[in-house]
């Protein structure tokens, strides 16, 4: 079994998003500070304090990110968080091109995919370096396309981008519709190029944060080596 990890490093002084606040990583204990405590071979401990967004990161959303009185992230079901997932590679895409019903339904049929009922289907829209100049700028998932995708299925979404939609529409058209219908959203998925396969399995568990709108997830993809040919 091949093992790819899809998340983002987590890292003191990480910014996401200009709408949540930068990471904060800092020493709490030193191996220093706490080894007089005890006694050889034991050279002491050391602990970090962080400071993070619910939504730091590779994260996924939960419905109380935009709905104050729906579920939070530790209300869902975890079975929303793995499983069969097909890749749409979109990435060739024009920068404020959005990922509309036709460009989802031409790829589809370009990579000989289909979208099962069940999968989760992870977006490759950003060609370039995470968090470069552009990338806040790229247009994502367009709402009929999200509305197709649901029709056929598809109980999880993800995409390489820091906005499942696009950044400059305040509507949050797609996050409203998603959400509303309890469909996690992932953000800020890294290594989607880097995939051999485009049908594999996924899994990106979110921490067990009472009353948070999301959380941050180590999100991966595994996949048989003999599937590469």
């Amino acid at each position: 079994m091949k093992i790819i990890d899809l998340s983002h490093c987590i890292h003191d002084g990480l910014i996401t998003h200009s709408s949540h606040p930068r990471i904060v990583i800092n020493d709490f204990v030193t191996h220093s500070f706490s080894a007089p405590r005890y006694k050889p071979p034991c050279k002491g401990f050391a602990t970090k304090q962080l400071l993070i967004s619910d939504h730091a990161g590779t994260h996924v959303d939960a419905p109380t990110h935009f709905y104050p009185e729906s579920e939070s992230i530790d209300r869902q079901d975890l079975t929303k968080f793995y499983g069969n997932a097909v890749l749409l590679d979109v990435s060739y895409k024009k920068l404020r091109e959005p990922v509309s019903l036709e460009l989802v339904k031409r790829t589809l049929e370009k990579d000989g995919l289909e979208v099962r009922k069940g999968d989760i289907v992870l977006i490759r829209a950003w060609s370039g370096q995470w968090n470069d100049p552009d990338f806040h700028h790229a247009n994502g998932l367009a709402i009929d396309a999200a509305h197709w995708l649901r029709d056929q299925g598809m109980k999880a979404v993800g995409i390489d981008l820091g906005n499942i939609e696009d950044n400059a529409d305040m509507t949050r058209r797609v996050h409203m519709y998603l959400l509303a219908e309890k469909v996690p959203i992932y953000e800020n998925l890294a290594n989607l190029g880097a995939l051999p396969v485009k049908r594999f399995f996924f899994a990106g568990f979110p921490l067990f944060l009472k009353d948070c709108t999301g959380s941050p997830v180590r999100a991966v993809a595994l996949f048989d080596e003999n599937q590469v040919a």
